[in-house]
């Protein structure tokens, strides 16, 4: 980029090096990892969770508009769908163009919200299964 003088201006993130790179790499094959696992792990409790119980259940909800629950195959797809997308936005080309902030960020954010859709996938099926 050029400025009104003509002078190259830097980038306002900085350059990222070589190293940068592939730390940057790293991080977004770590995150690939635990997504798959959790992916695993959630696809293992939706399949006991339909085995368990009869298609039609639900799950208890008394939300604002007084429905009867949550149809269960919806409720066990949600967080399967989540892990994806998640696990998807690192597979842009870019992915990995990340400095020091960005990668511990991501592990710090990866790992919570790969941890979280695990936990939130076990709190639904004791919900349906209970």
């Amino acid at each position: 980029m050029k400025d009104e003088g003509g002078a190259e201006k830097e980038h306002w993130l900085g350059e990222l090096t070589e190293q940068d790179k592939l730390l940057g790499k790293r991080a977004t094959r770590i995150i690939d990892i635990l997504c798959v696992l959790a992916f695993v792990a959630c696809a293992g409790i939706a399949i006991f969770v339909f085995l368990s119980v009869p298609f039609g259940t639900r799950m208890d909800y008394s939300g604002q508009f007084g429905r009867n629950g949550i149809p269960m195959p919806i409720a066990m797809l949600v967080t399967l769908v989540a892990l994806f997308l998640f696990w998807r936005t690192g597979k842009q080309s870019d992915a990995h163009h990340m400095g020091k902030v960005e990668r511990v960020g991501l592990y710090a954010l990866g790992s919570a919200i790969t941890v979280g859709c695990v936990v939130g996938q076990l709190v639904m099926a004791q919900s349906i299964l209970g």
